[in-house]
């Protein structure tokens, strides 16, 4: 089982445990046991090995080392465009050279690479064919490219995606942390009846630390979500007027260390669901963040909105304090985890809604969630 979500989680980049909670693309990816796009490029005797780096260079591919002597290999390299949030994970390169000298050029991109990852794939087996000569071979066949499907996606669209995309890889790490680890048997999984031999109960321990784990990830989200809305907004008076921008802040975007909109987004405040529906306003009236996160929820008394308003005063107490919620055993983590995955996903669909662009080009990404 672990091995299963590990795998889950580095192939395909989502939470597959409950699929029927996310995007249908999860089950097209399953279906397909689509692992990775790969390509082989055999060069023709004579090639300048010299050469071909100087054209993987050009190509903007970085060289890596992943510390494994790998027989024949001479090299690694790695393609990550983060402009405009073109790549999701990236094109990975390797060269081969035998004793003989004969040359290969191997290429990889994960099954949940983007369109821009798959363009730059096509690009560098299209170059050095045209350049070196020789033959290809890709999951599509002998000398055949891979294929694109659809239009290329806005920096809108992709960078919300990508938001939410690592948010669920994020929550993922968590999920695979609470199937690893072992207690004694004497950290009760259920209320002892005891407080002081509660308080002293590992397993809750456990879990409270996990509480500002998940709230950074949930801060993240719309952190990074408000940096792609800031910056392909139109407008951008009512955001900056309401930013809190030092000299360092100043300093580091000077000397291209961190984006604007980064910038801007790391100057609010996105923990609690009150502060993140007024920060979005700001980008637009019509986000109502806490409406949607007010909306029923399982036929529940407390919305969304109120619960994880809650969350942040327990998690607040806890790092500023160390006092523990003793409540919190296994089966309420689990709840507090699902908690932010469908409120995120609402949020998520809220935007889309908003701005069509992101609907219209990631149509299978917007199944309605079970909330």
């Amino acid at each position: 089982m672990f091995e299963q979500l590990w795998q889950d989680a580095t192939t395909f980049g989502f939470i597959l445990s409950d699929i029927g909670k996310f995007p249908k693309v999860d089950k097209i990816a399953i279906e397909r046991s689509e692992v990775s796009y790969t390509s082989e490029s055999v060069l023709p005797v004579g090639t300048t090995l010299g050469r071909l780096q100087e054209i993987i260079s050009l190509l903007d591919y970085r060289k890596v080392s992943d510390d494994q002597e790998v027989p024949t290999r001479v090299g690694s390299y790695f393609w990550y465009e983060p402009e405009n949030y073109a790549s999701f994970v990236g094109v990975e390169l390797d060269v081969y050279r035998t004793r003989r000298g004969d040359i290969t050029v191997t290429t990889r991109s994960r099954s949940s690479r983007s369109y821009w990852d798959l363009a730059q794939q096509n690009k560098t087996i299209k170059l050095i064919r045209d350049l070196f000569g020789g033959h290809f071979r890709t999951d599509a066949g002998r000398n055949r490219y891979l294929r694109l499907e659809g239009s290329p996606p806005s920096p809108l669209a992709s960078g919300c995606f990508l938001a939410r995309w690592r948010f669920h890889n994020d929550l993922i790490r968590a999920r695979i942390y609470l199937m690893a680890r072992k207690f004694d048997p004497t950290a009760k999984d259920k209320p002892t009846g005891l407080n002081f031999l509660d308080e002293i109960n590992p397993r809750l321990l456990s879990n409270n630390l996990l509480l500002p784990y998940f709230i950074a990830v949930w801060e993240e989200y719309f952190r990074a979500t408000f940096a792609v809305l800031f910056k392909c907004a139109a407008k951008k008076e009512a955001v900056l007027r309401n930013a809190r921008i030092d000299h360092t802040d100043l300093e580091q975007m000077a000397a291209g260390a961190q984006p604007v909109e980064r910038a801007v987004a790391e100057s609010f405040s996105f923990q609690r669901p009150s502060s993140i529906d007024k920060n979005f306003k700001l980008l637009a009236r019509e986000l109502e963040v806490a409406a949607v996160l007010r909306k029923p929820f399982r036929s529940r008394k407390m919305s969304l909105f109120d619960s994880i308003e809650r969350l942040i005063d327990v998690r607040n107490e806890f790092v500023h304090t160390g006092t523990m919620d003793i409540g919190l055993f296994d089966e309420q983590l689990t709840q507090v985890s699902k908690d932010l995955e469908v409120a995120v996903n609402r949020v998520y669909e809220h935007v889309s809604k908003h701005y069509k662009s992101i609907t219209k080009l990631f149509p299978r990404t917007f199944a309605r969630t079970r909330s």
